[in-house]
């Protein structure tokens, strides 16, 4: 059975798990309280079988191996889904107009202080950071989309911004996409085109996923590509599970 998520359910899995993550960092972020927002979990023989979360029509799955993956499948095609992420490994009944796969990775890393001067940029100018390096895997939202998401959940701790600058202008920089208090995952890594290939990139990462093993949280990034998940195991990480995202009209 599915059923909308509380607290407690929701709560119950007590895992570091990067699909968790994902789920339980977007509640902590949104609650119930949004319609572009939503929670469920699936209960099967008086115990909790799966999470799942909704953002706008973008998906999350916390699947597990006593999950009904018919029942879940039965469920986002009646709700409509746009995109669905979930582990690997589990056959879901549904089909996509695109498919992506990758990899999940986690800092194991050595503690690590960049000698570069790091700050939290302000949003404008890391969007537009963001949009120097839009491509067809790393996608940019509308600017209004993000400046209400990234300053919601940075007022409440939720998402950290990180930037280093050169000769006053934001170069390089990287953000958190979902926070808990044992799990953080990086993602938005960018790096102006016209100043890569100086290792800025790998300061950023290796810093804040050291700062975040020290106080006792895992760092994850997910990866879509051979170059991407090669640049996060030279900063540090190494591949934990793999992913898949289906996207499109999804029945």
């Amino acid at each position: 059975m599915i059923r909308q998520a509380d607290q407690s359910s929701l709560r119950s899995f007590h895992t570091n798990d990067p699909f968790y993550t994902r789920i339980l960092s977007l509640y902590e972020s949104y609650g119930g309280g949004y319609d572009f927002v939503g929670f469920w979990v699936q209960e099967t023989d008086g115990k909790f079988t799966a999470a799942i979360s909704r953002f706008e029509d973008k998906f999350s799955l916390y699947l597990t191996d006593t999950s009904d993956l018919e029942e879940i499948s039965a469920f986002l095609r009646f709700q409509g889904a746009g995109a669905v992420m979930a582990a690997r490994g589990f056959s879901l009944d549904l089909r996509a107009e695109r498919v992506i796969k990758g990899q999940v990775l986690r800092y194991i890393g050595e503690q690590y202080n960049s000698k570069l001067e790091l700050y939290s940029p302000e949003i404008k100018p890391f969007y537009e950071l963001l949009q120097s390096c839009a491509s067809e895997i790393f996608l940019v939202p509308e600017y209004m989309t993000f400046l209400s998401d990234v300053t919601h959940r940075r007022n409440l701790g939720k998402c950290t911004l990180l930037g280093t600058d050169i000769d006053g202008t934001l170069v390089s920089g990287l953000m958190t996409v979902s926070e808990t208090s044992s799990a953080v995952i990086l993602g938005a890594v960018a790096t102006h085109p016209d100043f890569r290939r100086r290792g800025l990139s790998r300061e950023l990462v290796r810093t804040l996923a050291s700062q975040l093993n020290a106080q006792g949280r895992e760092a994850y990034v997910f990866s879509a590509s051979e170059a991407n998940t090669r640049f996060y195991q030279h900063s540090g990480f190494t591949v934990c599970a793999e992913f898949t995202e289906l996207l499109g009209s999804l029945f």
